[in-house]
């Protein structure tokens, strides 16, 4: 396994054009550098899991983050490079730390780890919001739904408009 320990940043980043993007966590401690590799979905979950994990534990709630470092210039290849398989979070109570751990499909078939990092509440509280933003920064999304619309003004299936369709005129109604 290969354990960074606490990192120094933590940045989500999309590459590509929207609906041809590919997502990773790109991870600096020090001068090593991970990219770790995930869906759309699973970098959106992780900054709500992120929220979620800081809600329920974290005894410094209401306080403000401490300051947090960029990741920088990310280099084109880094010592780490992951295609994530699984996710796993756990809690470090002291001090305040998310423990992430990410499994490539050789690790999940071993059922042992590939790669652990440590990320501080501060570090986690940006993540939230960068995550989200990085997100929801490609194509827009339904209201509904909260699938990716293929381009703006096209029609769109929801299955949460239960076959109706707002844009469809109606017939003016008779009167007798």
């Amino acid at each position: 396994m290969i354990d960074f320990g606490p990192v120094d940043a933590v940045e989500a980043e999309a590459i590509g054009q929207p609906g041809q993007r590919t997502f990773r966590l790109c991870v600096r401690v020090g001068n090593q550098y991970a990219s770790l590799w995930m869906e759309k979905e699973s970098v959106a979950a992780l900054g709500r899991s992120f929220s979620a994990l800081l809600a329920e534990r974290s005894t410094q709630r209401g306080r403000p983050p401490g300051p947090v470092e960029a990741v920088g210039n990310f280099p084109q290849t880094a010592q780490v490079d992951l295609q994530v398989a699984r996710l796993g979070l756990d809690w470090d109570p002291d001090p305040e730390h998310i423990i992430v751990i990410a499994d490539d499909a050789t690790a999940v078939e071993d059922d042992a780890p590939a790669f652990r990092m440590a990320v501080s509440r501060s570090l986690a509280l940006r993540c939230v919001k960068q995550f989200q933003d990085v997100v929801t920064a490609g194509r827009p999304t339904c209201p509904l739904c909260h699938e990716a619309l293929e381009y703006p003004g096209q029609p769109h299936f929801c299955p949460r408009s239960n076959g109706h369709n707002f844009e469809i005129p109606l017939p003016p109604r008779e009167v007798e």
